[in-house]
């Protein structure tokens, strides 16, 4: 019997992808859940229970952090504990309920308690360092009834800019129409809050300041002032809730009536909750008053809606607004309601 061996040629893969994948291999963070499990990719971020992981094989994964075992990082990321002490780490481990943060030099590792870890990574605004700049922009076809009966283009705006403590908010609206040159509408309004946050608690200081025109009202202009008090009951990856109350100035400039202020108590409500992942969002604001001195006033305002983001930052969405004054002027509605679908911008 004559065996005979061949021996076929080697096929070398092209440099480029050798390259490719020793880069791949290399340069990557790792995560260990406590089932085994190994991921690699590039961790962009932990807040709120939810490890982001950026992969090549499967897009950015959410991944819920009490499910995280250890963290290999390829660079020394940065973490923000909750005394806004900025810590560099090269891995973390979870060891008996408590964090592993261990350093990029051979320094003894730092360990914690989980909830004393507020980022990893954070960005350069929550270290004290420059200031986020976020908005959005909107037009839409409104449906009104009430003290103004028309279907329109409305245009509206929103503007947050926030630093490490601080927080400025304005909202901006404008109804305009006109119907075989006729006015129908002429209403704006203007919603500006500060506000101060207390390190290391939910509670968090605020000023209101708003103004109101609605010329079918006969309402020339509506001043909203004062200082107030917040507490943020829930704030997650999904979840989005704070409740305001301080006491409030109302001024009200009629066309055909007398002048009015008024002083009292003021809520204030926001709310938003993600649904089915990010890919619809509900909302809803508030706002209440009653008078505790001059004429007897009771107002309330909200909004209620859904968005539905797009792509490239495009957003749709529908919307429902309840404005209430006890109070009107003569011949104006105690109600106004307002439905509007929208689409618009973000960033």
């Amino acid at each position: 019997m004559k065996l005979t061996l061949s021996r076929r040629p080697t096929r070398l893969a092209p440099p480029a992808l050798v390259l490719c994948l020793l880069t791949a291999t290399a340069a990557a963070d790792v995560v260990t859940l406590h089932n085994g499990d190994r991921l690699t990719g590039t961790v962009l971020r932990q807040e709120d229970g939810q490890l982001e992981l950026e992969t090549h094989y499967a897009g950015i994964l959410s991944i819920d952090w009490d499910e995280v075992r250890e963290c290999r990082l390829d660079e020394p990321a940065a973490v923000l504990l909750e005394d806004d002490k900025v810590v560099q780490v090269a891995a973390i481990r979870r060891d008996q309920g408590r964090l592993r943060l261990q350093a990029p030099d051979a320094d003894p590792p730092m360990t914690v308690e989980p909830q004393r870890v507020e980022v990893v990574n954070p960005e350069p605004w929550e270290l004290g360092r420059g200031y986020r700049l976020s908005g959005a922009v909107n037009l839409g076809l409104q449906d009104s009834q009430g003290n103004s009966t028309s279907t329109e283009l409305d245009l509206d705006f929103s503007l947050l800019y926030r630093r490490r403590f601080d927080e400025f908010e304005s909202f901006g609206q404008l109804d305009y129409d006109t119907t075989r040159k006729t006015k129908t509408t002429e209403q704006w309004s203007l919603r500006n809050k500060y506000i101060r946050g207390f390190p290391h608690t939910s509670w968090y200081g605020t000023v209101w300041l708003r103004f109101r025109h609605d010329r079918f009202a006969d309402m020339r202009l509506r001043t909203i002032v004062g200082p107030g008090v917040g507490y943020q009951l829930q704030e997650n990856e999904d979840t989005r809730l704070s409740v305001e109350l301080g006491p409030v100035h109302i001024r009200e400039d009629y066309y055909d009536q007398d002048d009015l202020h008024h002083w009292g108590p003021g809520l204030f409500m926001d709310y938003e909750q993600d649904l089915f992942g990010d890919r619809v969002q509900l909302y809803l604001n508030g706002m209440g008053f009653t008078t505790i001195s001059g004429d007897s006033l009771d107002i309330g305002n909200s909004w209620a809606g859904l968005r539905i983001p797009l792509v490239g930052g495009f957003v749709s969405s529908i919307e429902y607004e309840v404005d209430y004054n006890s109070s009107p002027a003569d011949g104006a509605k105690t109600t106004d309601e307002t439905l509007r679908l929208k689409m618009g911008y973000q960033w």
